[in-house]
């Protein structure tokens, strides 16, 4: 698929799903919201609201909420994921609030909640899936006391301001696959950042991490000789500090790559959401195209075991 069609099939589909409607009483104080793999890329959109975010499994297999938490935001599309589940009843123990964001509103997560926040199914067909992460995300937005009203059709606007950015990161990515890529951002990004890894790795199967801008220039500056990308996540936020490092990590060798992406003109909560949304989105279709350009197929081609029934709940079937 082209990138032009990917951007379109996404873009489309957001212009045509209902909104994503607040549906819980007041906005959660002291909240810990919490999710597995795209899920955990939702749940970190509301560290810009001043919550926490963590894996399911942080709570899950610890046992334990940490000191202050009020609420416990449990996020998945599907509402059976076992560790997320499982997080929402521990903190019911708790004697916490608790609030499930999910499309399911038959599923255990839902049924473990004492509020669900419904998100519309996207209803994408995707070989790299984004489509959950931006209901997903919608829904977090809402929790967090963000007015959704005409969203997804703002959402689908700014996504068509990246192809531009895209596809110039595209031009200048290296002809083969390196040993290793790191994810450079600034907070504007961090989400985004954490999106963009996970699809690089199902698509590529390239082994990839995030890290905070300024500490790639005490860590990836010594990385090599083996050869390793550095993806510069560039938003309004920094532009200068990206260069100079670029220039410090192209001086030992890495191979710096700035994808500037397009920021919305408002800087508020809304738009800052919407803003990490789209810069998934682009995450997604980059991952995709880089991987049939370096000739790797995504999920390995096949060869990993897709039915994800290890992360599920016990007992349920696997959904999307």
């Amino acid at each position: 698929m082209t990138t032009t069609a990917h951007f379109d099939r996404v873009t489309s589909a957001l212009r045509a799903v209902e909104d994503v409607r607040p549906a819980i009483g007041a906005a959660p104080e002291a909240a810990l919201f919490v999710g597995s793999g795209d899920s955990l890329s939702s749940a970190l959109l509301a560290t810009a609201f001043g919550h926490l975010a963590a894996s399911s499994g942080d709570l899950t297999w610890t046992g334990r909420v940490p000191a202050g938490v009020r609420t416990v935001v449990g996020i998945s599309h599907s509402g059976t994921s076992g560790a997320t589940v499982r997080a929402l009843r521990l903190a019911t123990a708790a004697g916490l609030r608790t609030v499930a964001v999910t499309s399911n509103p038959d599923s255990p997560l839902a049924e473990a909640a004492d509020e669900v926040q419904l998100v519309p199914n996207l209803g994408l067909e995707e070989t790299v899936p984004c489509a959950g992460h931006l209901m997903l995300g919608l829904g977090v937005a809402a929790v967090c006391g963000v007015d959704t009203a005409g969203a997804a059709a703002e959402l689908a606007a700014l996504i068509d301001a990246q192809r531009e950015p895209v596809e110039s990161a595209l031009a200048g990515s290296p002809a083969e696959a390196p040993s290793g890529i790191s994810v450079l951002s600034l907070p504007e990004l961090r989400g985004a950042a954490d999106f963009w890894m996970l699809k690089l790795i199902e698509a590529t199967g390239v082994v990839v991490r995030t890290v905070p801008l300024e500490e790639s220039g005490h860590v990836d500056y010594f990385l090599g000789p083996q050869p390793h990308l550095a993806l510069q996540l560039v938003g309004a936020d920094g532009a200068e500090r990206f260069a100079r490092l670029a220039t410090a990590l192209e001086s030992t060798g890495q191979t710096p790559l700035a994808v500037t992406l397009a920021a919305p003109a408002a800087r508020n909560d809304r738009a800052g959401a919407l803003f990490e949304l789209a810069g998934a989105v682009a995450g997604t279709v980059f991952a995709e195209a880089v991987a049939a350009r370096w000739g790797r197929p995504p999920f390995r081609g096949g060869a990993v075991n897709m039915d994800a029934s290890h992360i599920k709940l016990d007992g349920h079937p696997v959904t999307a």
